[in-house]
């Protein structure tokens, strides 16, 4: 009796653990998203390319990301369903850093080579913070610095 309790009870906290993991984002069509998004995107952005659309939950409300190409940069533009724009992460040359995150990549990890950057902004285009992936000793981390250059977070890939 107490292993088969034991047993049901790992099974419903791996089926919850799981599917929180998966909970994330999740790709939707055009038609899912709703129309006050899609009116401000289409106003904000007239000239964008390559359009996918992504739903996520973020404490407990649906928000929309959509990523999507203007004037050879990448974007992903969050908006919640009214149609509000929460944050904004656009696609950066490395050599456009600023030269303190640079620094303080460059002190942390003296061997990395950076290979991708994002810039997150608040609505108005204030930067919040800086997202960098970069290559140091055979390993892939993503970093996210605040805009003076701290280290907030370090994920391998």
């Amino acid at each position: 009796m107490k292993t088969q309790f034991w047993i049901t009870t790992i099974t419903i906290i791996l089926l919850i653990v799981f599917g929180q993991a998966n909970a994330g984002e999740k790709e939707v069509s055009k038609q899912q998203v709703p129309k006050t998004v899609l009116d401000a995107f289409e106003k904000a952005y007239p000239n964008a390319k390559e359009i996918e659309f992504e739903k996520e939950m973020i404490d407990g409300k649906a928000v929309y990301e959509v990523e999507f190409k203007e004037n050879d940069r990448e974007y992903e533009v969050l908006y919640d369903s009214d149609g509000v724009i929460v944050q904004i992460e656009e696609t950066l040359d490395a050599k456009a850093l600023p030269e303190s995150i640079v620094q303080a990549i460059s002190k942390a990890y003296p061997k990395a080579t950076i290979e991708d950057a994002e810039k997150v902004m608040k609505p108005d285009g204030s930067v919040i913070a800086y997202e960098v992936e970069i290559k140091s000793e055979g390993k892939k981390l993503e970093l996210e610095l605040d805009a003076n250059g701290k280290i907030l977070k370090t994920e391998q890939d």
